[in-house]
């Protein structure tokens, strides 16, 4: 386990762990930006290597991609009875993917829309940084005290 911060117990999260669980779950969120306004917009993923993957038709999601690749991305996930959660964000650049040979590839990949539609368009976010946290209500094996001198 990572260094908890005593005070929050939060625990930063390494990469290849976030690797973990990004592909640990099929759903997150984007971050766009359109007309100069952020908008966040749920979409069905696939971790390929190390970049996500997802599908999505054409609107105001796939124009602000195109007009403005810079994203963010993020998976979380939240126990309430436990008070306790991760979350994981992928910075970077949104590309859209046209190469038919890497089409194909990507279309191997366990990705199945949740929305109805084709989902024509192709969209791979190539990552820049990639952060995790979780948080803990309580350490796992701790009774009710946070961990003494941190």
């Amino acid at each position: 386990m990572a260094a908890i911060d005593g005070r929050t117990w939060l625990e930063h999260i390494d990469p290849p762990h976030c690797w973990e669980l990004l592909a640990s779950t099929s759903a997150g969120r984007v971050g766009v930006v359109n007309d100069s306004a952020p908008e966040i917009y749920p979409v069905n993923h696939a971790v390929d290597e190390r970049s996500i993957v997802f599908r999505t038709d054409p609107g105001t999601k796939l124009r602000s991609l195109l007009r403005s690749p810079s994203v963010c991305y993020e998976v979380d996930g939240i126990d309430p009875a436990e008070a306790s959660g991760w979350s994981v964000l992928v910075k970077g650049r949104a590309e859209q993917i046209r190469d038919p040979d890497e089409l194909r590839a990507v279309a191997r990949l366990p990705l199945r829309p949740w929305t109805l539609g084709d989902k024509v368009h192709w969209i791979r976010i190539v990552p820049a940084e990639v952060t995790g946290r979780r948080i803990w209500s309580r350490l796992p094996g701790a009774r009710d005290e946070p961990p003494a001198g941190e």
